[in-house]
C-alpha cells in the first residue's frame, strides 16, 4: 500500500511531495492522518536520501577520474530507484 501511494519518479518531484507533506502535518489533523502522512514523509525522505547518496557517489567518481586519480565505471543505480517503487 505504501508503494502505490509514493509514485513520484524525480528527486524534485518527490521533495515537492515531501514538502507538502510537512505542510500538512504542521496544521490540524486527526491521528490516523497524521501517521499516515508521516510515514508517507519517511519513505519520501528515505527515497530522496538514496538519491543524493547516489549523485554523491557519481560526482566523487566523476572528480577522481577528472583529477587522474583513479578510473572506475559509472554505476547505473536505476535498479536501487525501483526497488522502492
Amino acid at each position: 500500500m505504501m508503494a502505490e501511494a509514493v509514485k513520484s519518479t524525480d528527486f524534485e518531484t518527490k521533495l515537492s511531495d515531501l514538502e507538502t507533506i510537512v505542510s500538512q502535518l504542521e496544521g490540524e489533523l486527526k491521528l490516523e492522518e497524521a501517521l499516515s502522512l508521516f510515514e508517507k514523509g519517511l519513505l519520501l525522505s528515505q527515497e530522496c536520501e538514496l538519491f543524493l547518496k547516489s549523485a554523491e557517489h557519481k560526482i566523487e567518481v566523476l572528480r577522481k577520474t577528472a583529477t587522474g586519480v583513479q578510473t572506475e565505471p559509472l554505476e547505473d543505480n536505476d535498479d536501487l530507484f525501483a526497488a522502492l517503487g
